[in-house]
């Protein structure tokens, strides 16, 4: 039974705590009990720490604790944590034709730059400055330069480019409510270059943060047949989906996601993963 107390770090909107039938709204700095009940309001953030570990919850809803600690622990043990851990740490520009598949943020092989012609040149400029500033670990920069992107943007389109960039940036370094808010507004059509990094990055926020039948439902939306991905980013997909169906009750779709998974690339080190997971359900 899991009896470590939580501690309120950081609150943007509304939290609340029951207790009996009443709610009471928690405040930082506040210490939850390990069995506290809390509601997440509209448009609200919240973290919550126990021991070494951080609870972040980005969605509207009612939450227990417990069930929170349970279900982290879950995840982390089928390895999806270190399959994923490291994807916001660098920007892949990978050539969607390679068929090797690795997991993670290791790749066999990387492309060359993808071209960016089909943006306004300003636009395209300044995302390209974002994007070196991103990988240089320039963070404050590249978010500077994916505004102007946004601010100079023609279309929906290159908002789109730029919401997501603005997202992959704030994801980079735990900011979990301003990534999503950015990726809420973006409008990825499928033959963008960044489709299914697009899915991937909202799809793992959404995971991690908890709001598992949001990030089931978006997930089964992703489209297989997109061009633009690799087989590994296909698995990726398919294994954020098991998680998220399965803890939405949705059995069935979980072990199906993991059989495409495996029939993907059977050897690979995430179909490994995949099959002890698919053993819990």
């Amino acid at each position: 039974m899991f009896s470590v107390d939580f501690t309120a770090e950081y609150v943007d909107g509304f939290l609340d705590i029951k207790d009996g039938s009443e709610w009471y709204e928690v405040y930082i700095g506040d210490i939850l009990p390990a069995d506290a009940v809390v509601k997440l309001d509209t448009d609200s953030y919240a973290e919550l720490s126990f021991g070494n570990e951080t609870i972040k919850l980005s969605r509207q809803g009612i939450y227990e604790l417990s069930k929170l600690v349970d279900s982290k622990k879950e995840v982390a043990g089928a390895g999806t944590t270190s399959l994923f851990s490291g994807k916001f740490k660098t920007l892949h520009r990978e050539d969607t034709t390679k068929t090797q598949s690795t997991v993670g943020g290791v790749r066999a092989a990387e492309a060359e730059t993808v071209s960016i012609e089909w943006m306004s040149s300003e636009t395209a400029e300044l995302i390209a400055d974002g994007r070196d500033a991103l990988e240089a670990g320039e963070f404050n920069d590249a978010y500077d330069f994916f505004t102007e992107a946004y601010d100079f943007s023609a279309d929906s389109y290159e908002e789109s480019e730029a919401l997501y960039f603005l997202g992959l940036t704030s994801a980079v370094q735990g900011d979990y409510s301003d990534a999503l808010m950015n990726l809420d507004m973006a409008e990825v059509e499928e033959d963008a270059e960044y489709y299914t990094d697009f899915y991937l990055l909202k799809g793992q926020l959404l995971v991690e943060s908890y709001a598992y039948e949001e990030a089931f439902e978006f997930l089964d939306d992703y489209d297989s047949t997109a061009g633009k991905r690799t087989p590994a980013k296909l698995q990726e997909i398919y294994f954020l989906l098991a998680v998220a169906a399965n803890n939405s009750g949705e059995t069935v779709t979980a072990r199906s996601a993991i059989t495409k998974l495996i029939a993907i690339d059977p050897n690979s080190e995430i179909a490994k993963a995949a099959r002890e997971y698919k053993n819990k359900l």
